[in-house]
């Protein structure tokens, strides 16, 4: 049962990644970040990835984070390389991990039904799945590797459970101070020691034998193998993360031959104490509800289980402490990667919480079958708790994955952030594809970050933020441009002003290609020195002519071709005595060719005793358009527009390039004047 389980929420976490990628969902931060760092492994570069040489100047993914254990995914990705070979090793890993929370569970329980709970809520988690459809993070490794190293040492397999621990110190640094943790956890004495030291402490005045009695436990205590390999799985967690902090500081760079580790990292959180954390008790109160809010949610997801284990609550003490005394909300936000580490610590607490659980079940069926005055309807009443617990158990399975983001019914809003995924794809992934293959092998390429991963496959590969930021390192500048640039619409206030400059100039680059129709409007790409004609990939922008609309929206396709709007009745209108913009702006993405639109327009005044002149401006009619330069602007008096009829008035432009975000706007001049505009249409040739 529990292997159709993982099979379930690996093929369903497989699915809903690559239905992301579809929709462009991914991101150069992160999943560009991990394809190119295993891309340049594989070709002699280790772990080199531009995006935190640009905002950080690292030299290597390694120095940013000791995913070591990622080498063993190099040969994989070079054999298969692309988003879907690392949507499907994250989701197995993610799905592996039941396997020895199970184990656990049912160690700790001694039925296998009590552990198939542990392992079907763990996957059913809402976090779980939303992070796993964040790109792709070596946070995903954590839940597997905390979980094996809680059960081999809960087994008494503490060579193993080292191991396994040494193995996790190399996937994330993070694991080091969630396994000191686990340490202390294991190194605890029972519930029950305390208590009774403090009693023999209480009575030593009986005679020497309390004393005696105190001083034997301790030492039982203290020579207990499970006490030794926690305190050597402290030692050596504590030891892993300074000797990691020094080899990213000091060996990497002479060791791979990489850049030195840059003077300055900030915003990156990287070192051993809270200055370079960037913690302080002065954030507690920043977003102290949010933070708040979140730990209550995820320990709900769970049914509060893990509240019923406080002593394996230790293991999500570091983690709490993180995110309280940090000022950032993304920790605490479900759908990002930070869902694992939580779920690594939260998850054993929940396994050890179902232990006491089962016992206290188990306690009243013993107790109710045994009971000698047991009344005729005791089986009942048990055959009802029974159900009562099944059915708790399917509610909290269902709730979460009701929140998740594979629920369909919440239309694009599922818990948190929750990375968003359609099960009715749009086109142009692929086209987008073919229009990159136009790209050389090893060519330098500056893209924009949503359609980066297209391109990550490249040492060369750069990426510009989802904001303009001047600050960025790249190689690039004015007097030094990329030989191609891939552009979406959607990012056209990312590029840097003296790349916008230069993009539309004939003398440095041409459209190459473009795609009309993705999630993320038209994908252009230029070629330094291109003069040819620019190819169409896919189907282009569909003609449809319907402008109509309270506010002249456009049609969904992109512009309209060879229809026009009827005149029939007022569309918009302005509001007597205002001035300023009465419609738009209309946003259009422009093939190159010649376009004519045409408006149906008419004026009158305000007061008919006192019209206004006729010669002055009532109309007016601005385009502008990104970069290209292409745009018209025109007035009209009252004197053309007045009349009971409509007055068409039109413009024509030529695109001698694929254009973007080609604007249009409407405006009132005079307050005296009313305009309507009945519609907007678009002709072609």
């Amino acid at each position: 049962m529990l292997l159709v389980a993982m099979a379930v929420y690996a093929g369903a976490a497989i699915t809903l990644s690559w239905l992301r990628a579809l929709n462009f969902g991914t991101d150069a931060w992160d999943l560009g970040i991990y394809q190119q760092a295993l891309w340049s492994t594989a070709h002699g570069r280790p772990f080199w990835e531009t995006l935190d040489a640009e905002t950080g100047g690292f030299g290597s993914l390694l120095q940013v984070h000791t995913v070591f254990v990622l080498y063993l995914l190099v040969p994989l990705y070079a054999a298969a390389p692309g988003e879907l070979t690392l949507f499907v090793v994250q989701s197995l890993v993610v799905a592996v991990a039941a396997f020895p929370l199970y184990l656990l569970a049912r160690d700790l329980t001694a039925s296998p039904r009590w552990a198939l709970v542990a392992g079907v809520v763990y996957l059913a988690w809402t976090p779980t799945l939303a992070a796993n459809l964040y790109d792709f993070h070596a946070e995903a490794f954590l839940p597997l590797e905390v979980f094996a190293v809680v059960l081999l040492f809960e087994r008494q397999r503490f060579g193993w459970g080292l191991l396994a621990a040494t193995v996790a110190f190399l996937t994330f640094e993070f694991a080091a101070v969630l396994l000191f943790f686990v340490g202390a956890f294991f190194a605890l004495p029972d519930p029950g020691f305390v208590t009774r030291c403090v009693d023999r402490l209480r009575h030593r005045s009986g005679g020497s034998g309390a004393g005696s009695d105190w001083a034997g436990a301790l030492r039982r205590y203290l020579a207990d193998r499970r006490v030794w390999a926690a305190s050597a799985l402290m030692l050596l967690s504590v030891l892993a993360y300074g000797i990691l902090l020094l080899v990213r500081h000091d060996l990497l760079s002479p060791l791979l031959g990489i850049s030195p580790y840059p003077s300055t990292t900030a915003p990156y959180l990287i070192g051993a104490t809270p200055t370079e954390l960037q913690l302080s008790l002065a954030n507690l109160g920043v977003n102290f509800a949010t933070k708040l809010s979140y730990w209550l949610l995820v320990l709900a997801l769970l049914g509060l289980i893990p509240l019923l284990a406080p002593r394996a609550l230790l293991i999500s003490l570091p983690w709490f402490v993180f995110t309280m005394l940090s000022a950032g909300t993304g920790y605490v936000t479900l759908g990002f990667q930070y869902g694992f580490i939580a779920g690594s610590s939260l998850l054993v607490a929940f396994a050890f919480g179902l232990a006491r659980l089962s016992r206290w079940y188990a306690a009243h069926e013993s107790s109710a079958a045994s009971h000698p005055g047991a009344p005729e309807g005791a089986g009942s009443r048990s055959a009802v708790r029974r159900a009562g617990l099944v059915a708790g158990i399917a509610v909290l399975v269902a709730v979460n994955v009701a929140l998740g983001p594979a629920n369909p019914a919440l239309d694009g809003q599922p818990l948190g952030s929750a990375y968003l995924v359609s099960y009715d794809p749009p086109g142009g992934y692929h086209q987008v594809q073919q229009l990159v293959g136009l790209i050389p092998a090893g060519a330098p390429v500056l893209a924009s970050d949503d359609v980066f991963p297209f391109v990550a496959n490249n040492v060369n590969a750069y990426a510009l933020a989802w904001v303009e930021d001047n600050f960025l390192r790249l190689p690039f500048n004015a007097s030094h441009l990329p030989e191609y640039v891939l552009l979406s619409a959607d990012r056209t206030t990312s590029v840097p002003g003296w790349l916008a400059d230069a993009l539309y100039q004939p003398s440095e680059f041409g459209a190459r290609g473009a795609v009309w129709s993705t999630p993320v409007g038209p994908v252009l790409l230029f070629e330094a020195g291109y003069s040819g004609s620019s190819e169409t990939f896919g189907a282009s922008i569909s003609p449809d002519g319907s402008y109509a609309g309270s506010a002249l929206s456009p049609a969904a396709a992109g512009y309209a071709t060879t229809e026009t709007v009827a005149p029939y009745a007022p569309i918009v209108e302005s509001d007597p005595g205002a001035t300023g913009p009465l419609f738009g702006p209309i946003t259009f993405s422009l093939p190159p060719g010649q376009y004519t639109f045409t408006f149906s327009v008419r004026s009158y005044a305000q007061y008919s005793d006192d019209p206004p002149p006729s010669n002055v401006t009532a109309f007016f009619v601005g385009a502008t358009s990104w970069a290209s330069g292409l745009g018209f602007s025109g007035s009209y008096t009252f004197a053309q527009l007045q009349g009971d009829g409509w007055t068409t008035l039109a413009f024509t432009v030529t695109a001698s390039a694929p254009v973007l975000d080609f604007t249009i706007t409407g405006f009132t001049d005079t307050p005296s004047a009313v305009v309507e505009v009945a519609g907007l249409g678009v002709s072609t040739g």
